[in-house]
């Protein structure tokens, strides 16, 4: 298992870099395209919402990889908030929820799982 973290400031000009990292990161534990392609737009949508969500931006976001051989779990955490209050009907929370295989909104933190398909 190995952890990677990353911080970037909160501005929509940095999503487009954390999906090329995080898709990278993603293939070198053998995620195939289609998988990929997923978890960059599980990363957009969860930077959108943070970003469209919760206007404070002094603080970065924070990235958490924990890379297994089967699967990737990323925790994305919003540093200038302290909850996270979401509607469920929310279009990125429904488009996050239908691609990764597990979700967690607690506090001010996203976790995603995306599990590599055997």
């Amino acid at each position: 298992m190995e952890k990677i973290k990353i911080q970037i400031p909160k501005k929509s000009d940095y999503i487009s870099t954390l999906r090329l990292t995080t898709s990278s990161i993603a293939s070198k534990i053998g995620f195939d395209i289609d998988a990929l392609e997923d978890i960059k737009m599980l990363i957009s949508e969860v930077c959108i919402f943070l970003i469209k969500n919760f206007k404070d931006d002094k603080n970065p976001i924070e990235l958490k990889y924990i890379l297994q051989n089967d699967k990737i779990s990323i925790s994305i955490l919003d540093t200038n908030i302290k909850e996270i209050n979401y509607d469920i009907e929310d279009m990125s929370i429904m488009i996050i929820k239908s691609l990764a295989d597990d979700v967690l909104i607690k506090n001010n933190e996203i976790n995603i799982t995306k599990n590599k398909l055997i």
